[in-house]
């Protein structure tokens, strides 16, 4: 009985969860720039803005471009998609973020809110509050 307590519980709480397999550079490596290729479907308010703000605030420098333009030099870069409902105001649901070394995935993270939130209130928070942890974590700061 307990265990079924606790299982809808959970269930009804809609909890939230990040999964991150974090960047993990060599002592002399450093990131100094991260092109990022814009996403035009994805529409959740200023998504991209907050993630160019993160990585600037953690002193890497960043570039946007299109699918398939991706400038030579640009040795690192990120690529992203993220989702949204309505529920009396937009609620972010899902946010992915890749990161590669020239063509090869070298770090992850996901956002994902689980049951939609159902009573969850922490969905209502900002999409900084959300992503700002997940851009950290996936640059291992």
């Amino acid at each position: 009985m307990k265990k079924f307590i606790i299982l809808t519980a959970l269930i009804l709480s809609g909890c939230a969860t990040t999964q991150v397999s974090p960047l993990n550079l060599n002592a002399n490596e450093k990131i100094k720039r991260i092109c990022i290729e814009h996403n035009s479907r994805v529409v959740v308010n200023g998504f991209e803005d907050i993630v160019i703000n993160r990585l600037e605030d953690n002193g890497i420098s960043t570039e946007t471009y299109i699918k398939g333009n991706k400038p030579s030099y640009c040795e690192y870069s990120i690529k992203y998609v993220a989702y949204q409902k309505w529920d009396f105001s937009m609620v972010l649901t899902q946010a992915e973020l890749r990161l590669y070394k020239r063509d090869s995935k070298i770090a992850d993270a996901e956002y994902k809110l689980h049951a939609g939130g159902l009573l969850n209130p922490t969905k209502y928070k900002s999409n900084e509050s959300k992503i700002n942890p997940l851009v950290d974590q996936l640059i291992g700061k």
